[in-house]
C-alpha cells in the first residue's frame, strides 16, 4: 500500500500538522532563550487619599457579612493584569466599621494584616488577635479566620494574599465556617505570642507547622528591633532593616510570602531581584524610582516592584521614613530561583 512521504520541515503544511497534533516546535517558541525575565507588570503606586475615601463610599453600596459581601476590601490591580498587584500577589486596603463583624472563613491562600488605623481584631484559629497601627497579623492557609471590632474609628488594614500564585497552580479553595457567623473563642487573647514568643517552644509542638505560630507582631517590638539597630548604621541598598521570622524555624512566617520593615535615614542604592514586592508607607514620605519611574508617596500609600526591576528609595528630608514590605522571596528560594543585582 503507498502513502504520501510526510512533510518536509520546510512545507507550511508542516506546522499545520504539529497545530492539529498539540504540539509546538520549540525553535519557534518566543523567550524560551531569552537572557532574562521579560516582565510584563509595571511600577504603581496606590495613595491612600486617593483611595480611603472610595473605601468608606463602599459602606452604602453594601453591607458587611449580607449575602457573599463578607469581606470590604478594595484590591490593588497591576495596570497590566485584570487580578493581582503582582504576579503572585495581591493587596489592597480592608475597611471594618464599628460594631461591624466579618463572618469566619478559611482558603488555601495565605493572608497578612498590615494595621492602618483603629482598633480591633481579628480572630484566628480560635485565638482573638488585637490589631493597633503598624501590627502585622497572620492568617495562615486553611486557618479559620473573622474580623470583630469593638472599637470606635473605623478599621483600616493592609490586605497581603499569594492568591495570583494559588490560583496559577491550581489549589485555591474557599470554606465559610459551619456556624455561618462568628467562630468560638477557645485561647485568650495574645495566646500565640504568650507561647511562642519568648524564644522557647513547647516539645509538643514540633516539628514546625509550615508559617509562623505567632499571629500578632506588634508595631511596638517591630520599632524596638530597628532602634537596636540603628547604632550599625544603615545597609547601602536596604537601610536598617528586620525581617519578621518564624521563632520555630528562623525563616519566613508564612511560605509563600516574607514580610520586611525597613528604617530608610538615607537614599538606597538602586538593586533588583527576581522576587516581586509590595511595599507601604509605616512612616514618613518620599518617593522611589522604580523602573525608571518616579513614584510619589506618604503615609499609608502602597506601590509594587514587580519582579526584576531596578528601584531605590529616596526618603523625604528630616523625616524618619519607614517601609513595610511583603515579598514572594519565599515561593522561589526553595528552588533557587532568586537571583539579587546591586549597584554602588
Amino acid at each position: 500500500m503507498n502513502s504520501s512521504p510526510p512533510p518536509t520541515a520546510s512545507e507550511p503544511g508542516y506546522y499545520d500538522l504539529l497545530k492539529k497534533a498539540n504540539v509546538a516546535p520549540l525553535w519557534r517558541i518566543p523567550g524560551t532563550t531569552d537572557p532574562e525575565p521579560s516582565v510584563p507588570e509595571v511600577p504603581y503606586v496606590w495613595h491612600w487619599a486617593d483611595l480611603e475615601p472610595l473605601l468608606h463610599q463602599a459602606t452604602e453600596v453594601m453591607e458587611l457579612g449580607v449575602d457573599e459581601a463578607d469581606r470590604r476590601a478594595l484590591n490593588a490591580h497591576n495596570p497590566t493584569r485584570a487580578f493581582g498587584t503582582t504576579h503572585t500577589l495581591v493587596a489592597g486596603y480592608q475597611l471594618v466599621l464599628p460594631g461591624e463583624t466579618a463572618p469566619a472563613h478559611r482558603h488555601s491562600p495565605g493572608a497578612i494584616r498590615f494595621m492602618l488605623a483603629g482598633t480591633g481584631y481579628t480572630t484566628v484559629e480560635g485565638e482573638p488577635v488585637l490589631m493597633e497601627p503598624g501590627d502585622l497579623v497572620l492568617t495562615p492557609a486553611e486557618t479559620w479566620h473573622d474580623h470583630r471590632h469593638p472599637g470606635a474609628e473605623p478599621m483600616v488594614w493592609l490586605d497581603g494574599l499569594d492568591v495570583p500564585f494559588v490560583k496559577q497552580m491550581r489549589a485555591n479553595f474557599y470554606e465559610d465556617h459551619p456556624s455561618g457567623g462568628l467562630q468560638p473563642l477557645h485561647r485568650p487573647d495574645g495566646y500565640s505570642t504568650a507561647r511562642y514568643g519568648a524564644g522557647f517552644t513547647p516539645v509538643a509542638d514540633r516539628p514546625a507547622r509550615p508559617h509562623s505560630p505567632i499571629m500578632n507582631y506588634t508595631w511596638g517590638a517591630a520599632l524596638a528591633a530597628l532602634d537596636a539597630l540603628a547604632a550599625e548604621g544603615p545597609d547601602p541598598h536596604d537601610g536598617v532593616r528586620i525581617e519578621y521570622t518564624n521563632p520555630l524555624t528562623g525563616g519566613h512566617v508564612l511560605p509563600t510570602m516574607a514580610c520586611y520593615l525597613a528604617r530608610l535615614p538615607e537614599p538606597t542604592a538602586p538593586q533588583r531581584h527576581v522576587s516581586s514586592s509590595v511595599f507601604c508607607v509605616a512612616r514618613g514620605s518620599g518617593h522611589s524610582i522604580v523602573g525608571g519611574r518616579r513614584l510619589e508617596w506618604s503615609h499609608r500609600d502602597f506601590f509594587a516592584v514587580p519582579a526584576w526591576t531596578w528601584y531605590e528609595h529616596v526618603p523625604d528630608p528630616g523625616t524618619d521614613t519607614i517601609l513595610f514590605e511583603m515579598s514572594d522571596i519565599a515561593l522561589l528560594e526553595p528552588f533557587g530561583l532568586e537571583r539579587k543585582e546591586k549597584r554602588t
